[in-house]
Protein backbone atom coordinates (compact mmCIF):
# COMPACT_ATOMS: atom_id res chain seq x y z
CA UNK A 1 0.00 0.00 0.00
CA UNK A 2 1.66 3.17 -0.99
CA UNK A 3 1.79 6.47 1.58
CA UNK A 4 -1.49 7.96 1.97
CA UNK A 5 -0.78 12.02 2.91
CA UNK A 6 -2.27 15.40 3.11
CA UNK A 7 -0.57 18.51 3.67
CA UNK A 8 -2.12 21.70 5.04
CA UNK A 9 0.11 25.16 3.83
CA UNK A 10 -1.44 28.22 5.48
CA UNK A 11 0.58 31.25 3.81
CA UNK A 12 1.35 34.77 5.87
CA UNK A 13 -2.34 36.19 4.70
CA UNK A 14 -4.26 32.90 5.77
CA UNK A 15 -4.98 31.55 2.88
CA UNK A 16 -4.74 27.46 3.07
CA UNK A 17 -3.60 25.15 0.49
CA UNK A 18 -4.59 21.40 1.26
CA UNK A 19 -2.30 19.36 -1.01
CA UNK A 20 -3.65 15.30 -0.95
CA UNK A 21 -0.71 13.07 -2.50
CA UNK A 22 -0.71 8.83 -2.58
CA UNK A 23 -4.86 8.47 -2.76
CA UNK A 24 -6.46 7.73 -6.55
CA UNK A 25 -9.52 9.08 -7.57
CA UNK A 26 -12.27 11.00 -5.98
CA UNK A 27 -11.62 9.26 -2.56
CA UNK A 28 -8.71 12.59 -2.51
CA UNK A 29 -11.50 14.96 -2.18
CA UNK A 30 -13.37 12.38 0.22
CA UNK A 31 -10.97 12.60 2.24
CA UNK A 32 -10.40 16.21 2.63
CA UNK A 33 -13.97 17.27 2.77
CA UNK A 34 -14.23 17.60 6.77
CA UNK A 35 -10.69 19.24 6.62
CA UNK A 36 -11.93 22.08 3.26
CA UNK A 37 -15.33 22.55 5.79
CA UNK A 38 -13.13 23.70 8.96
CA UNK A 39 -10.87 25.66 6.92
CA UNK A 40 -13.67 27.55 4.80
CA UNK A 41 -14.91 27.84 1.84
CA UNK A 42 -12.68 26.26 -1.73
CA UNK A 43 -11.53 29.12 -3.82
CA UNK A 44 -10.31 27.19 -6.47
CA UNK A 45 -9.14 22.98 -6.52
CA UNK A 46 -6.92 21.59 -9.29
CA UNK A 47 -6.55 17.79 -10.18
CA UNK A 48 -3.73 16.02 -10.50
CA UNK A 49 -2.54 13.35 -12.50
CA UNK A 50 -3.63 11.14 -9.71
CA UNK A 51 -7.27 11.99 -9.21
CA UNK A 52 -7.34 10.21 -13.19
CA UNK A 53 -6.02 7.48 -12.34
CA UNK A 54 -7.99 4.33 -12.21
CA UNK A 55 -8.34 2.75 -8.59
CA UNK A 56 -6.34 -0.75 -8.92
CA UNK A 57 -8.64 -2.85 -7.47
CA UNK A 58 -8.64 -6.85 -7.70
CA UNK A 59 -11.54 -8.51 -9.40
CA UNK A 60 -12.53 -11.97 -9.20
CA UNK A 61 -15.09 -13.90 -11.24
CA UNK A 62 -16.70 -17.44 -9.83
CA UNK A 63 -18.32 -19.44 -12.06
CA UNK A 64 -20.26 -22.34 -10.64
CA UNK A 65 -19.84 -25.49 -13.31
CA UNK A 66 -22.43 -28.04 -13.34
Amino acid sequence: MKRQEITVTIDQDGQATVTVSGIDGPACQAATEALEQALGTVRSRERTSEYYRACQRQASTIRRIR
